[in-house]
């Protein structure tokens, strides 16, 4: 049987960096990419055929290669902001994994102070609430966790900050 690493340890201090950094981690799991900040990487994509392809991403603001297999297609693409890429000749394989692509994307922090003041707000919540209160009686003192399975569900996005972050979530993928 293999040992794994837990993800986290009793070692481990619980701090308000701690709860931040998985306020960061609630956000971007909902998104789906990192929002903030700019980052230069090469992504590893999934294609399947026909001329556009979708990239993980909703503010693209470089890229200087797409790779499919050994053949480098840079230059036979244009490209949106909002991470369409569209193959001026020939088609993109149906393949999973089969295109890579270095850019640059992901607002500058300066840019979205809404995501930034959202994830503070998740993050002392959750730092103050670590099981979301599903119901609460004043005079009776009790008071339920929303959990699932019984387990405290941790760092929950309220309905209105997932409204909130509509516009960086990235739609539905084929």
């Amino acid at each position: 049987m293999a040992k794994y690493d837990d993800i986290i340890s009793a070692a481990d201090t619980i701090d308000q960096t701690w709860w931040m950094r998985a306020a960061q981690a609630a956000v971007r799991h909902y998104c789906g990419w990192h929002i903030s900040p700019q980052v230069t990487e090469t992504l590893t994509v999934d294609a399947y055929g026909g001329r556009s392809l979708a990239l993980p991403s909703k503010h693209v603001t470089a890229i200087s290669s797409i790779v499919i297999g050994s053949d480098d297609v840079t230059s036979d693409v244009v490209w949106s902001e909002a991470g369409t890429v569209v193959l001026t000749s020939g088609v993109w394989p149906d393949l999973p994994g089969s295109v890579k692509v270095a850019l640059t994307h992901g607002w500058d922090a300066d840019e979205v102070p809404d995501v930034a003041a959202m994830i503070l707000s998740v993050a002392k919540r959750a730092r103050t609430n670590p099981g979301s209160i599903s119901a609460q009686s004043v005079n009776g003192a009790s008071v339920n966790f929303a959990t699932s399975s019984g387990v405290p569900l941790g760092v929950p996005l309220m309905q209105a900050e997932m409204d909130g972050l509509a516009p960086y979530r990235l739609g539905a993928r084929p």
